[in-house]
């Protein structure tokens, strides 16, 4: 979390685990209508464009929300389409390995300016492979890194921003044992293939990619009657795009329309110039932590589904396909909603997997007894937020910062007017007491809150039963976890940016959730220590190691 303040950074995959029924779309007008459920009255105001390949044929469409004054994005316009851009980056990194150039083993210290150090552990040093799979153990974002407009957040960062920090970065992890999702890895990548190209990212790609697809409306920097899409924040106001420097752009600076992608797609799934065809495989091939280079690998009902999505301060997009069906989505939002979940479930539902397509989030009144509950004093981090209720309204002010109004939605969360967040009550005290504990999302980050002072209840955690030690962390999947845990008598289960549910012993190493009806299973080693978990609903399955 960047404090209770305007902020953005780009966003990784993160996709709904709970299933339920899908179709792909047999018509423009099956899409349209497919869309307009998902955003039809939504409070950010959102418009989406999207298109759909499925064999030889493609559907497209558009839809908004209907709840904002400024117009919808014309035809043809491009939208920023944030970390979608690593997927190409990746697309020169394959491009360097074909001509003998590079290697996935290559040390990335190999590829920066002579005299850069990076952090090692003994003789195992961070390769190329772990940058473009996210298990170098780097951090999201460079130490340091200076923010001097949140509504453009990187365009401060230049090499010496991405460079210095290195030298006195120390890993907290093994190299390669952990994917966790990190921007400056890729500020590197781009950095060293920029350097290797001799030239920046974007005529790389616009010669090496954009001219041989014939992506047109691609570009970086705008050209000349460049048709761009205007950003938005949730609640629809206008923000400015996004720059960084130009050898850095491959972290996520590139702008497209739907029919630039579509081209991209379908390259990916084998229809294109036979050399960019062969460099796009090369991308495909798992590699670790559940990526290929860049691409999010998802097994899904017997699918394999390569996905990223990405988010900027004004905009949302998805890019997915599967190669083995032929059938490839990709969704463009004019606005951020990479704090409220962002648009994987809509893309796994439009490519027939069983996901649930959330409810359009619609403003409501805040139930007075939740504002009653809500009203108190928390601890976030380094901050203090007070919430206050005053003519009807909910106040929130973090200190030293300016007050900022919470208004509610139909999905029980909160939102402050004026800047991209979102807040989710997670526990309260006995009896529908004081709101405890809620879940702060900017900037694609997750921040904790504890209720302090008056009204806040200590936990009484206690030792679990015998037999139940099953508490930990347990990665699932690429950007999505489930975390186990027992206090006050009660077992929760907590997915990666998603409120902790209630869960009930189903009998010996399991774990029922009736909300959501799915169970864990725990395996345990030769032992007898717990090593994995096992989440299953609805059929599918997904099992992953618990983590230090």
């Amino acid at each position: 979390m960047q404090g209770f303040q305007r902020a953005a950074w780009m966003a990784p995959l993160a996709l709904a685990t709970w299933c339920a029924q899908a179709a792909v779309p047999t018509s423009d007008e099956h899409l349209a209508r497919q869309l307009q459920a998902r955003v039809a009255g939504d409070r950010t105001g959102v418009c989406v464009q999207a298109a759909v390949i499925d064999g030889s044929a493609v559907r497209r469409a558009q839809a908004c929300a209907g709840t904002r004054a400024s117009p919808a994005p014309d035809a043809g316009a491009a939208f920023e389409i944030g970390s979608v851009t690593k997927t190409m980056t990746a697309y020169l990194v394959a491009d360097l390995v074909a001509r003998g150039a590079w290697s996935l083993d290559d040390p990335i210290e190999k590829h920066l300016p002579p005299g850069t150090t990076v952090p090692r552990q003994g003789e195992r040093r961070i390769l190329l492979r772990d940058l473009l799979t996210h298990t170098a153990g780097l951090p999201p974002v460079p130490p340091g890194m200076v923010v001097r407009d949140p509504a453009d957040p990187y365009a401060a960062v230049d090499e010496k921003a991405v460079l210095a920090p290195l030298a006195t970065l120390a890993l907290t992890r093994p190299i390669g044992s952990q994917a966790e999702y990190s921007n400056w890895g890729m500020m590197l990548v781009s950095l060293a293939v920029s350097r290797a190209l001799g030239e920046p990212v974007e005529p790389a790609l616009r010669r090496r990619l954009f001219e041989p697809l014939g992506m047109a409306g691609a570009w970086v920097t705008p050209p000349a009657q460049a048709k761009a899409a205007q950003g938005h924040l949730p609640g629809g106001q206008p923000t400015p795009a996004w720059t960084i420097a130009p050898t850095l752009a491959g972290v996520g600076m590139v702008r497209a329309t739907v029919d630039d992608m579509v081209r991209y797609l379908r390259a990916e799934l084998g229809d294109g110039p036979p050399e960019v065809v062969a460099r796009m495989r090369m991308t495909q091939q798992p590699l670790a932590g559940g990526f290929a280079m860049n691409w999010g690998v998802l097994d899904r009902a017997g699918r394999r589904v390569l996905a990223h999505e990405g988010g900027t301060g004004g905009f949302s997009s998805v890019a997915m396909f599967d190669p083995a069906s032929r059938q490839a989505v990709v969704l463009l939002a004019d606005t951020a909603l990479s704090d409220l979940g962002g648009l994987g479930d809509l893309g796994l539902s439009l490519l027939g997997l069983d996901v649930p397509v959330k409810a359009p989030r619609v403003e409501q009144p805040v139930p007075p007894e939740l504002a009653r509950a809500m009203v108190g004093t928390y601890q976030a981090g380094p901050l203090q937020l007070r919430i206050t209720a005053a003519e009807g309204r909910l106040m929130a002010q973090a200190t030293g910062q300016p007050a900022f109004e919470l208004a509610h939605d139909s999905r029980g969360d909160f939102y402050p007017r004026g800047f991209s967040a979102l807040l989710t009550p997670l526990a309260r005290a006995p009896g529908d007491g004081p709101v405890q504990r809620f879940a702060w999302r900017q900037g694609g980050g997750l921040q904790e809150a504890v209720r302090i002072g008056d009204g806040a209840v200590p936990p009484a955690t206690g030792p679990a039963p015998a037999g139940q030690d099953w508490a930990g962390r347990y990665a699932l999947a690429p950007q999505f976890a489930i975390t186990v845990a027992y206090a006050n008598g009660q077992w929760t289960v907590q997915g990666t940016g998603q409120p902790a549910i209630p869960a009930q012993v189903a009998g010996p190493d399991q774990l029922a959730i009736p909300a959501v009806g799915a169970t864990v299973e725990f395996v345990r080693g030769a032992d007898g220590q717990v090593t994995d978990a096992v989440l299953r609903q609805n059929g599918q399955t997904l099992k992953g190691q618990r983590a230090p």
